[in-house]
């Protein structure tokens, strides 16, 4: 792992989180003159499950997958990171273990933000608090949606949503000439709740559509049709 400076473009990526820009300018630069941006290569680890939470972290660029590891060895894949912004935070400022593993799939830059470091600056600023609480709502929100998806939606219903959400989020091939890089179709699957099988199925009706091409690399052919789908 390499690191550098920040410089102003990651800055204003942080001032975009709002419980961070909540603090203020002066509090705000104290707080990352104390941290460096962290280069990590595709395969690396930004922690493991049961490590303690002693950072939170915001990524600038890149991607990182979150992944659950069952005691058999068995992985499965609870979120895909592609858009810069704050995680971790709510397991961090708890002062908990980490319950997943964080595995880098695209090489990445992120900011490792020392919990003790920002509670320390948070006590000089009880008036945000509330920036805080929000921000850490957000994900409780993010989960229950993804309850209500796996349990009233259809398989073929969940990639389409999938595959429009990651592009979006990836910032990719919108208008432009390159193709997504979405991630293997097994991953896929795990993360959105539905078996192998199913999955394989599924494509091959989305295919059928016009929608996708399912080849060894997925590509989005038709985005209204997809998005219809979705619905």
């Amino acid at each position: 792992m390499r690191s550098r400076p920040l410089s102003e473009i990651d800055y204003d990526i942080v001032r975009q989180v709002p419980f961070l820009s909540a603090l203020g300018g002066a509090r705000l630069d104290n707080l990352m003159a104390k941290c460096r941006v962290e280069c990590h290569s595709r395969g690396e680890h930004l922690f493991r499950a049961g490590d303690v939470g002693r950072n939170f972290y915001v990524l600038l660029s890149g991607h990182l997958r979150l992944v659950k590891v069952s005691p058999q060895g068995e992985e499965t894949v609870m979120h895909f990171l592609t858009q810069p912004g704050a995680f971790a935070e709510a397991v961090s400022l708890a002062g908990r273990a980490y319950p997943v593993e964080c595995e880098v799939m695209e090489d990445c830059d992120i900011i490792a933000i020392p919990r003790d470091t920002y509670l320390s600056v948070l006590r000089s600023a009880p008036d945000v608090m509330a920036e805080v609480l929000a921000g850490l709502l957000r994900w409780e929100r993010f989960f229950l949606e993804e309850i209500f998806k796996i349990r009233h939606t259809k398989p073929i219903q969940r990639i389409a949503s999938f595959l429009i959400d990651f592009e979006e989020r990836s910032g990719e091939n919108l208008g432009g000439e390159d193709e997504t890089n979405f991630p293997e179709k097994r991953q896929i699957a795990s993360r959105i709740g539905i078996t192998p099988e199913t999955f394989s199925r599924s494509l091959r009706k989305l295919e059928a559509t016009g929608a996708i091409a399912a080849g060894p690399k997925l590509r989005i052919l038709d985005r209204a049709v997809l998005y219809e789908l979705s619905r």
